[in-house]
């Protein structure tokens, strides 16, 4: 049995290796890692340090021992992640998703998004990004954010922004302006609200370096790029709930449906079908083959007066 663990292991991992080497342009940097994170790269899973740079489709997994994490794209944009948070860089969205221009999509946990200043003479910084609960279509200095399950807030702390809220994995209103101070939440079946300012239990919840004003370090790591560290393949837990995502299915669907020849990452499909039907093709591909004529409808009927 530990043989075929270990020749399932090495398998995926040499599935994904390749896709280690990539000659892009990065999207972005880690600038600070102050404990554990973790980055799935197509299906592998690398360990992130300060340094290490990032590329579209990379998932940014902040653990229970995650302090802070802050990731500077190439243009200035600052997303700062708190511990277990969970995010994905220029994901390819589909369904009426596609239309959003988005830098990246939060799964869940609590993030700060910081716009820098552009020169006038230059187009101001796009900070969309989208939430199984709203999507954010702009955000004009910097904003605080905390997604949970059955739980939404948005505080714009230092100019306005733009969201758009989403129920039953649709557009559920017209785009809600949150203006500077303001603050928005949305707690199980109440209806939303954006009052005056945050309350005292979602700054408690914040990491201590939100509440502070850390300056890029973007500039550290122009010339020094760090390798990350390889912790080993994608198993099937890692990538259940991305599996899920509303709106990113058929993305993890295409990139991910060589693990099914795994046994173990089968089974996990496999155990939870209903929630991920379209994986469905994949696991039993001979229910979707053409199938053969039957002798009913090959056998022709005896013209009148043949013997045959």
């Amino acid at each position: 049995m530990k043989n075929v663990v270990w020749t399932s292991a090495l398998w995926l991992l040499g599935l994904a290796l390749p896709a280690l080497g990539w000659a892009a342009a990065p999207l972005a940097t880690v600038t600070i890692a102050d404990g554990e994170a973790v980055m799935i790269r197509e299906a592998t899973r690398l360990q992130l340090a300060e340094g290490v740079r990032l590329a579209p489709g990379d998932l940014i997994e902040a653990t229970t021992k995650t302090r802070f994490l802050r990731i500077e794209f190439a243009d200035g944009l600052i997303l700062d992640l708190g511990p277990e948070s969970r995010a994905v860089l220029a994901p390819k969205f589909s369904g009426d998703r596609a239309r959003l221009a988005a830098r990246f999509g939060l799964l869940k946990g609590v993030l700060k998004l910081t716009v820098p200043t552009a020169p006038s003479a230059l187009p101001p910084t796009v900070a969309s990004f989208a939430t199984p609960a709203f999507d954010v279509t702009g955000v004009a200095r910097s904003a605080v954010f905390i997604v949970q399950a059955g739980e939404s807030f948005a505080f714009a702390e230092s100019g306005n922004l733009s969201l758009q809220e989403r129920v039953g994995g649709k557009p559920a209103a017209a785009t809600t302006t949150v203006r500077n101070g303001e603050f928005f939440a949305r707690v199980g079946e109440a209806k939303s609200a954006i009052t005056p300012r945050p309350t005292p239990a979602f700054i408690q919840r914040l990491p201590r370096p939100f509440l502070d004003t850390l300056p890029s370090r973007a500039a550290l790591f122009k010339a020094r790029e760090v390798e990350p560290k390889v912790l080993g393949p994608l198993v099937f837990a890692d990538a259940e709930d991305w599996i899920d995502a509303e709106g990113l299915r058929p993305y993890f669907l295409a990139r991910w449906k060589a693990l099914a020849r795994d046994p173990a990452f089968r089974e996990g499909v496999a155990a939870n079908l209903r929630a991920h039907p379209e994986w469905d093709r994949i696991l039993y591909p001979e229910k979707y083959q053409p199938k053969p004529p039957s002798a009913t409808a090959s056998y022709q009927t005896p013209r009148q007066g043949s013997t045959y």
